[in-house]
């Protein structure tokens, strides 16, 4: 049975610093101005109304993300016709303490994200509340491990949202297709499959093809493979790493695949590539 409730939830941070909650808002919530010493990742389920951090006020509907800094003041205010349903994601300043610049860098506030985007967030917040539903000896070192990746991804995507596409602009999917396209330059040994890629997306593989090739000029695969050759490249001629583990951290399952590929690309072997580039 879902239970919602009128007032905010307090949350309270086990010893690791890590901590996932489930708001469902009762009609007629209300929540105080607050603030907290640790880092809020907002990921609205279903509902509508604003996130307030400061003098700041976001409106916000289902799948947005808000990031609510350490130490600033914030409140929610529902739609009173649509009650919101929020996962919070509170982490500890202190598990940021290994490199100072890191909480520069965060993004604050409603972030700009596509569809795809706030779905790979999503999953990561299920998994984060089975974890902590768990309870055993790994609980832990799972969850800070999981919300540090959540923020990782969340700083890597955050890019201005007045960015355009040119004269694709107007296209119904291009923005999930360029804001996956970003996703891909950063992630490229992540990729497995286009048909993984468009369920993801949630659009025809015709149109997603479409799109993707007048937005790169390649295909898919093309694009994937080039993006991994060209880190390979960069590893063959700066490190000493085998060819198997050069290949392995490029995103390539088979050696045999990875060979294919580089050939195809550089017209030569990764063991000539590596020789000639390093005389």
């Amino acid at each position: 049975m879902l239970v919602r409730t009128q007032t905010a939830v307090t949350e309270k941070l086990p010893s690791w610093g890590v901590a996932i909650i489930e708001s469902h808002h009762a009609p007629g919530f209300v929540m105080e101005w607050r603030s907290h010493p640790f880092i809020k990742v907002q990921y609205v389920l279903a509902g509508h109304g604003q996130i307030q951090i400061g003098a700041e006020s976001y409106p916000v509907g289902p799948r947005d993300i808000v990031v609510v800094p350490a130490e600033r003041r914030n409140r929610i205010e529902d739609d009173p016709n649509s009650p919101m349903s929020l996962y919070v994601l509170c982490i500890e300043k202190r598990l940021l303490g290994f490199d100072p610049y890191v909480t520069s860098v965060l993004p604050h506030g409603k972030q700009a994200c596509q569809l795809h985007f706030s779905q790979r967030i999503e999953r990561r917040l299920r998994r984060l509340l089975y974890q902590q539903w768990q309870a055993d000896p790994t609980t832990p070192l799972a969850m800070v491990a999981n919300a540090l990746e959540v923020l990782s991804l969340l700083t890597s995507e955050s890019i201005p949202s007045g960015e355009s596409v040119s004269d694709l602009s107007l296209e119904p999917d291009i923005d999930e297709v360029a804001a996956y396209v970003r996703h891909v330059d950063s992630y490229f040994f992540e990729a497995s499959t286009i048909d993984d890629v468009v369920k993801e997306l949630g659009m025809p593989r015709r149109r997603f093809t479409h799109i993707f090739r007048r937005l790169t000029g390649q295909t898919w695969l093309n694009y994937v493979q080039r993006k991994r050759v060209d880190h390979a490249c960069q590893l063959l001629e700066e490190s000493d790493r085998t060819i198997a583990s050069i290949a392995f951290e490029c995103g390539f399952g088979e050696l045999s695949t990875f060979y294919r590929a580089f050939r195809k690309i550089r017209g030569v072997t990764p063991k000539v590539w590596r020789k000639t580039h390093r005389e």
